[in-house]
């Protein structure tokens, strides 16, 4: 097996399985901590994005020094160290509250190690114009493993086994690890490493304002896992299992079309997918607000999914075709650093649109707007003057 074989495989199995954990449990997460615990949407959202930043910090930091001492180092401890975030949490649903935060901390520092090191480790060996097949690939692996587990996370959240199963998935996740040894070091090694290089991806002004729109876009990612079925399950009153199976359909539309899309998408035409996904995906969103009915609720995330899916199949790899070679590492780090932070402020920004007095259209409305916005930001990029 040639080495962009062995990478490829490796790191999609090793997405599939992650995927199935997250997937199954973690995006019931913040409609446990409203629901059961009972905290409010703008709590949660605050702990998330500080939890977020901190793991966003450390993203860039690990990727930078990815790019000097290796890839396989941080795999390994990134890996296991989901699964540890996994038992804390679990552990904390049955004996202490505060355990279940020092888990959610600890998910998005080790979460970001494994996100930076995977699209380093495919950009270190793919040319520019293979990276967009190969994320295609890796994040269809990725999206089966979604696919399948919302379903089965949904029916174990009305069960009320979800703390034991964090636990046993914990485990299971922490044994992923073994998948990193097959891994080869990939790393164009830098010749020497100093804390104020860690920065120096954000001189690159294209960069910046592409790392800028990411984190835009990524504030409405950060809405799938909580203001929409917060929305669906307490306004509308559909029941967490049959919000579930809208995440699998999701997850199995983005396994099937992530590929085919991903074969469509090139240096050229690549500004296209970013602002027309972007903006389908804020649409979907606001169309939960003009029926409450299941049905209509399937139909938006079927146009969610779809924007999701044109919008990721040129995202990673543009920025990683930006990146000079030995710096792939660094910007990894800086674009995950950005989309990390606008994902986990995703709930907080959810959760202040709506603890504000506004009717609900107008709240979706904000939310479509700021894709909008994104989607501005991709076109100053690229327009040709």
């Amino acid at each position: 097996m040639d080495l962009k074989s062995k990478v490829l495989r490796t790191v999609g199995l090793a997405s599939f399985l992650r995927s199935f954990g997250y997937g199954t449990l973690w995006s019931f997460v913040i409609l446990y901590l409203t629901t059961q615990v009972h905290l409010s949407l703008a709590f949660t959202g605050a702990y998330l994005l500080f939890s977020g930043l901190i793991g966003a910090l450390m993203q860039v930091i690990f990727g930078a020094y990815s790019d000097y001492i290796g890839r396989k180092i941080f795999l390994g401890i990134g890996q296991l160290g989901q699964g540890i975030s996994f038992i804390f949490v679990g552990v904390g649903m049955i004996f202490n509250f505060y355990l279940i935060l020092l888990g959610i901390l600890l998910q998005s520092i080790f979460s970001g190690m494994i996100f930076s090191m995977f699209n380093a480790l495919i950009a270190d060996v793919f040319t520019e114009e293979e990276r967009f097949k190969s994320f295609g690939i890796q994040r269809a692996l990725a999206n089966f493993g979604w696919g399948i587990g919302p379903a089965i996370g949904g029916f174990i959240f009305e069960i009320h086994y979800f703390s034991i199963s964090f636990i046993l998935m914990g485990f299971m996740l922490s044994l992923v690890t073994i998948l990193m040894i097959n891994i080869p070091e990939t790393a164009k090694r830098s010749m020497s490493m100093k804390l104020k290089d860690i920065p120096s991806a954000l001189k690159n002004k294209k960069f910046l304002i592409y790392s800028i729109a990411g984190f835009i876009s990524f504030l409405i990612f950060g809405q799938l896992n909580s203001t929409y079925p917060y929305y669906e399950n307490q306004v509308n009153g559909i029941p967490v299992s049959i919000i579930g199976l809208t995440w699998t359909m999701n997850g199995l539309m983005v396994a099937a079309l992530q590929y085919p899309f991903a074969r469509l998408a090139n240096k050229k035409n690549a500004h296209y997918f970013l602002i027309y996904g972007i903006i389908l995906y804020g649409f979907g969103y606001f169309m939960v607000v003009l029926l409450p009915t299941i049905e209509w609720m399937f139909l938006s995330m079927v146009v969610i999914t779809f924007g999701e899916i044109i919008y990721s199949s040129s995202a990673t790899t543009t920025a990683m075709n930006l990146a000079p070679e030995g710096e792939k590492g660094r910007y990894s780090g800086t674009f995950g650093l950005f989309t990390s932070v606008g994902r986990a402020a995703g709930p907080f920004y959810g959760g202040l649109i709506f603890s504000i007095s506004l009717n609900y259209e107008i709240k979706w409305l904000i939310i479509l707007i700021t894709a909008i916005i994104s989607s501005f930001l991709y076109i100053l990029i690229f327009i040709k003057k």
